[in-house]
């Protein structure tokens, strides 16, 4: 999340770009301009920007330098206005007034980043970037906004149908039912991908039956509407040692694991015969819990839950498979390095290191960093703070050369505990580097393969659900 966003917002979008000779540039627009209203409609959101600016005659509330002014754009048919803008919120995040029981922003100590203390629950980051919401804190007005913008497809937290027992994880004092707010989005042609924070004791068993067939009842299939529930996953709940005062939850062990797994598995069986289509999914995690393979590129069809994290080791060990065999047998100059992972991508980023070190003069070590900050049964490589990772340097023979996965940070600069990728360099005296994601970037990054031309990249080295 961008720091941006928890500064004062401007209340309009801020131009950060205008295209030389575009219709905007004719009409005058300068870098810095804020686009306050769009032929006569607020401009809070990119969202609001793209729908009102088809027409090719635009009348632009702008402010410039503390003075407003009226601004007009002519376009030519098809032609773009030629505008690009600093953030795609010109308003404040919609927050959450949510007191989920699982809620891991809850579990953070004091003096974090502060970005981190920023609970969203809004509906235009979960159309533009993937982002679970409750659709709790949805006002009417921004309801009908959505349907009327068709705002398609929408990540949506369900993690239980019965209003009830949704309430109670949501933390909330009365019921909060979810089945006819998807319903409705569903008659507007809205699709929605479904998840659900999986807590033993309080929403699997019986209850998770239940939410899985309400949900599959909201299929395409079942209800012959032109949308519906598209896809559900499962992921289980993610605890600190951070709880004090909080509800007591429990984890998922390695027998949790692998009955879940029997039985989603039986699950999926029944709703390709139903519905054409697995439907519902487990994260990745539930495997690396119960020590079992992660299924073939087939298991997950089109991979619908990659927002959250759903078959990415998957796509990373085909990434993997796929550079394999273009690999060279040899390099002319030594290549040593240390990669950082977390306990629970260590044996895919340590399978692949140990490919690399099949190279004549290619010498790869992974340094697996425990996760002592969070504690708990937090393991994804996205919660490792900087303290953690120097300590595990500390007592690892690691090469003077260290990558970190760019997951670990905001802007490939600060870790969650306020230092800086610098600061870890002051302090370790090593060479510490940044990198993305796919087995690709982490190649190209070592200097062993060119970098890839016109590729979609990945976001993380394994990417993990997000809760």
């Amino acid at each position: 999340m961008s720091e941006l966003l928890v500064k004062r917002p401007p209340n309009a979008l801020t131009v950060s770009y205008v295209e030389p000779e575009s219709a905007a540039y004719r009409a005058g627009f300068r870098e810095g301009d804020l686009l306050r209203e769009l032929n006569g409609v607020p401009m809070l959101d990119i969202l609001d920007y793209q729908f009102h600016s088809t027409d090719d005659c635009l009348r632009c509330l702008v402010e410039r330098e503390g003075s407003a002014r009226r601004v007009t754009i002519r376009k030519i048919a098809g032609e773009d206005t030629g505008l690009m803008f600093a953030s795609d919120l010109g308003d404040k995040i919609h927050t959450c007034n949510n007191k989920c029981v699982f809620c891991f922003i809850h579990q953070m100590p004091k003096k974090m980043r502060k970005t981190l203390y920023l609970m969203d629950d809004d509906f235009r980051l979960s159309f533009m970037h993937g982002n679970y919401v409750t659709l709790t804190n949805v006002s009417e007005a921004e309801f009908q906004r959505i349907v009327a913008q068709r705002l398609s497809p929408l990540y949506v937290s369900v993690h239980a149908t019965d209003p009830g027992l949704r309430g109670v994880l949501l933390g909330k004092k009365e019921p909060a039912p979810i089945l006819p707010r998807i319903r409705e989005l569903a008659s507007n042609r809205i699709d929605v991908h479904a998840q659900i924070v999986l807590c033993p004791s309080l929403n699997d068993g019986g209850a998770l039956e239940a939410t899985l067939e309400d949900l599959a009842q909201e299929h395409r299939t079942q209800t012959g509407k032109r949308a519906g529930v598209d896809s559900v996953a499962i992921v289980p709940v993610g605890l600190t040692r951070f709880r004090e005062r909080l509800p007591k939850l429990a984890a998922a062990d390695r027998d949790y694991a692998r009955a879940m797994i029997r039985g989603i598995w039986a699950k999926q069986k029944e709703f390709r015969r139903r519905l054409g289509t697995r439907f519902a999914w487990l994260s990745d995690e539930w495997y690396f819990l119960a020590g079992l393979p992660i299924p073939g590129k087939p298991h997950y069809e089109e991979f619908p839950q990659l927002e959250d994290g759903i078959g990415t080791v998957r796509l990373f060990l085909a990434n993997a498979s796929s550079i394999s065999p273009r690999l060279p047998s040899s390099m002319p100059v030594p290549v040593r390095a240390t990669l950082v992972t977390a306990e629970l991508p260590a044996p895919i980023v340590q399978s692949f290191s140990d490919r690399l070190n099949r190279i004549t003069n290619v010498e790869i070590n992974v340094c697996v960093v425990k996760n002592e900050f969070f504690g708990g049964g937090i393991n994804i490589a996205g919660l490792l703070t900087a303290q953690d990772v120097m300590a595990s340097l500390d007592r690892f023979a690691s090469h003077d050369t260290v990558y970190i996965p760019n997951i670990c940070m905001r802007d490939d600069a600060l870790f969650l505990d306020d230092l800086t990728v610098n600061d870890m360099r002051e302090q370790t005296g090593r060479d510490i580097r940044i990198t993305g994601a796919s087995p690709r970037d982490l190649v190209t990054a070592l200097g062993i393969m060119p970098p890839a031309r016109g590729r979609r990249r990945m976001d993380h080295w394994v990417m993990e659900e997000k809760q």
